[in-house]
Order: structure tokens, then sequence, then C-alpha cells
């Protein structure tokens, strides 16, 4: 994958419009939780594979658009992020969910999403990750996005400019006019009312480190409370 990305401009990856959709629903959710103030750390897709240096315990505020979709080892970055957080700092963040592109695997015939179109972890095992590193009121959610396209051209164009092929199973080398007709076909499949349609599932969450001088109640002994879990606003395919 970071092969991949290093052929693209970071720049453009995240002014992709899905991600630009998703930052703004992301943003969203600042009209029912409170937004900390102090110091804030913005790790997005564009700083994959840079090495970063913060110190612990000192930020009130990571907001991620997009990095978690591109890694192979998710819960190292949730660690590091919550590590970085002071106590009571908050951790938002937007990914794509499992679903993504799902309709486009089926009509490749790859139902498991595993061999031409990427899966993605699913919102309760991002979930049950940030439990398991004593983050604070987890709440996930998940909404579909829907981007159309008059031609399979340009849809494919946009699926390569998102990220393309991470799987490590892909085939070795590079595809051959069959196989890129054959994507096209499946593109075509897609077309509904005139237009393609691809569905792109965002997988959103928040987190607050947990602050160890707070008293323990005396029912909750210590242990992160349970994760939320917001209905998706569409219904699934």
């Amino acid at each position: 994958m970071l092969a991949q990305l290093r052929r693209r401009s970071p720049v453009s990856l995240v002014q992709h419009p899905f991600w630009q959709q998703a930052e703004a629903r992301l943003l969203d959710r600042f009209s029912y939780i409170r937004q900390p103030e102090g110091a804030r750390f913005d790790h997005d897709a564009s700083m994959l594979g840079q090495p970063i240096h913060l110190d612990a315990g000192t930020l009130q505020l990571i907001w991620s658009v997009g990095l978690l979709a591109y890694l192979s080892d998710l819960r190292a970055t949730l660690g590091y992020w919550s590590s970085r957080l002071a106590p009571s700092g908050l951790l938002m963040f937007v990914t794509f969910g499992p679903d993504t592109l799902r309709s486009l695997a089926i009509a490749l015939g790859d139902q498991q999403q595993s061999r031409h179109v990427p899966t993605h972890p699913d919102m309760h095992d991002i979930g049950d990750a940030l439990v398991g590193l004593g983050m604070s009121d987890p709440v996930m959610d998940a909404e579909w996005l829907e981007f159309t396209y008059s031609t399979a051209e340009s849809a494919l164009a946009d699926i390569r400019a998102l990220g393309g092929n991470s799987l490590t199973g892909r085939p070795r080398g590079l595809s051959g006019r069959a196989w890129r007709g054959r994507v096209l076909q499946a593109l075509e499949a897609l077309r509904s009312a005139g237009l393609i349609r691809l569905r792109i599932e965002c997988v959103f969450g928040h987190a607050w480190a947990r602050d160890a001088r707070s008293p323990v109640k005396t029912e909750d002994p210590g242990q992160p409370r349970p994760i939320v879990w917001a209905p998706k606003n569409h219904r699934d395919p």
C-alpha cells in the first residue's frame, strides 16, 4: 500500500472528495460532544509512513482523517495515540468500513473481499481495541457515502486515487488489458439510472483518555465503560 500511495500526491489523497466529506461529517460530531481546548495534533493520511515524534500525555485532541484506512497494524497506531493524549484528552477519527466497495467486489466474483477489493476492520473490532487500550467512553458509528460516475473509466480512476488494491495477496506484477477490461465491465454492472454508483462505508470513532486521578466508582472497578454503538443511517445492501 505504501508503495502505491507514494506514487500519488499525499495532498491530493486527503483532498479526495470522499475524505473531504468524511471530515465534514466528523466535524458534525462536535455538535454533541465537548471540544477540548489545548494542544491538538492532526494525523491524516498524508502523513502515512512519516516518523512522528510526540511527547507522551501532552495532547488534548488527536484528529485523524483517513490514516487508519491505509495501515496494516491499526492497533499499534491507536496505542500510540492513546499514550500521547493527556488525561481526559479526546481522540477523533474516521476511516473506511469493511463494506467499502463491496458491490464492486461482488461484481468481480470476490465475495469475501480477499483478492481484488480490500476489506477493512469492523467498527466493533476498532471499538474493542480502544477498550483494550484503556480509552474511556468510546463511541463508534458508521454511515455510507455514495459517489456517482458517468463512465467506468472515471470510476476506476477515483478508486485508484483512494489507494487502489492494498491486499497483500494481490497478484504479483502488472495487470494486463484483459483484467482492466474485466474491472471496467464490473463497474458498468453497477450502473443504475444512468450512473455508476459506488458506495463507501465511513467508520467514525471517538474516545477519551482515562484520567488516572479520577476516583474509582464502586460500580466501575477501574474498567472502561461499554462501547456505545450508534446505528448506521442506511440499510445494509
